[in-house]
């Protein structure tokens, strides 16, 4: 017994040694990553060298600190070629959805001069989220950033479509009445508005954990450009009531 126990014993210990050294590989084949996509000298054959390092590592393990990598370079063309090689990762066409949405308002920021480069790269990180809702119909962030998107174009009934499968999946979400509320704002439906947002006032803390922590996953990189608690919806909504109960008034 003693004996078999000093085996599994030696047996433990190996495998604690290898799972600490595949554990110190992976650290520096992210480090070697965040490495090639910095060094300027590399410029020219960054992007090849950064994708043949991703193969080379554990990719699903490390995906979270990959896309963080990559998508804090803002080198879209890296980002572009991500998907490309793992194109059945819905994934990553939102985290390249979210990085031209961020390029684009960064041109906007520009000024008039960036306005059509600015509309382009909104233009491709829509085509990235319907990819992204191709592969999954589920992501709420998609759907709510994609009816954002049709309401900023006046395509009313588009944004409620998706807004209205959001609610189908997450029906304590705060943010899709939200975004309904300001919808019906828009076209001047006080009425409707008002219920909508009296609506994220009725839920309970309990009630809508589980949606947010949804919509907090680490691939959604602009969550934090919206209520991002339900503290935040609550106040959000009290202080656009107000606004439209006079409205209706006048």
């Amino acid at each position: 017994m003693k004996n078999y126990l000093s085996k599994f014993g030696t047996v433990a210990g190996i495998i604690t040694i290898l799972v600490s050294l595949m554990g110190c590989a992976q650290t520096r084949a992210l480090n070697n990553l965040e490495k090639l996509i910095l060094d300027q000298d590399e410029y020219e054959h960054c992007e090849s060298k950064t994708i043949c390092c991703i193969e080379a590592m554990d990719y699903e393990r490390n995906h979270e600190e990959i896309i963080n990598i990559i998508f804090n370079s803002g080198n879209l063309d890296l980002i572009d070629q991500l998907v490309e090689r793992f194109p059945k990762d819905y994934r990553n066409y939102i985290v390249s959805g979210d990085a031209y949405i961020k390029n684009a308002m960064m041109q906007q920021m520009m000024g008039l001069f960036m306005k059509s480069s600015a509309a382009a790269s909104f233009s491709k990180a829509k085509d990235y989220y319907l990819k992204a809702l191709e592969l999954n119909d589920k992501d709420i962030y998609v759907l709510g950033i994609i009816s954002f998107m049709y309401g900023e174009k006046k395509e009313y009934d588009k944004a409620k479509e998706l807004l209205n499968r959001g609610i189908e999946l997450a029906p304590n979400n705060p943010l899709l009445y939200l975004a309904l509320g300001e919808m019906y704002d828009r076209k001047s439906e006080y009425t409707t508005a008002i219920d909508y947002y009296k609506k994220v006032l009725e839920f309970t803390e309990d009630e809508v954990a589980k949606d947010f922590e949804h919509m907090n996953q680490y691939f959604h990189k602009l969550v934090d450009y919206f209520p991002n608690s339900f503290e935040e919806a609550r106040e959000e909504a009290k202080k656009v009531l107000k606004i439209l109960e006079v409205k209706q008034k006048t």
